[in-house]
């Protein structure tokens, strides 16, 4: 999958404008495995950490066995069976598109900006942040997250919103998850 995207010119494109780092293979890679996986995936966390995105992705989605100190046989078939359902480039160019139509930046674990926070979740952290607005308020010292459900009910999503009013009122940084804006990434705006 990741050949087919590095060939693409409306791939490359829309990935500079969301991120201008010239990592393009580790970015679509982690891009993918956003796409291919819901949040928090500990298979593919697994994966990532002990071989990387770009080669747990050819592992993951190529097939072939694994020689693994953390993911066996049958918890890769298992993951495999959830992601080759998504397991599709175009998918990937539509989530990198709608990034780039509404101002997104693309971060990776490992960059300045990146909230070493999420470190703490180890395999189950996100693999990128899609982020609107300033990405150095996600580590500001004083911050809250908002996280509700997809199909919240107009009281609930009336509560949030007076929470992050009061919130942002004192000061207090909000970061909001915005899984509805672009699925399946995590989507932040700080």
């Amino acid at each position: 999958m990741i050949e087919s995207l590095r060939g693409d010119a409306a791939v490359r494109r829309s990935l500079r404008q969301v991120r201008p780092v010239d990592d393009l293979d580790e970015a679509l890679a982690r891009v993918s495995w956003s796409v291919l996986t819901e949040p928090g995936d500990g298979v593919a966390g697994a994966l990532i950490a002990e071989r990387g995105a770009v080669a747990s992705l050819g592992l993951a989605i190529g097939g072939g066995a694994v020689a693994s100190s953390e993911v066996s046989e049958r918890t890769l078939a298992e993951g495999r069976a959830r992601w080759m359902v998504r397991a599709d480039a175009r998918s990937v160019l539509d989530a990198i598109r709608a990034a780039a139509e509404v101002g997104a930046r693309l971060l990776l674990p490992g960059d300045d900006l990146w909230p070493r926070s999420l470190d703490d979740l180890g395999v189950h952290a996100p693999t990128v942040l899609w982020v609107r607005g300033d990405p150095a308020l996600l580590t500001a010292p004083s911050r809250v997250a908002i996280v509700g459900a997809r199909a919240a009910s107009g009281y609930g999503e009336m509560l949030a919103g007076d929470f992050a009013g009061e919130l942002a009122a004192t000061g207090t940084v909000v970061v909001s998850g915005g899984a509805r804006v672009l699925y399946p990434s995590t989507m932040l705006q700080a």
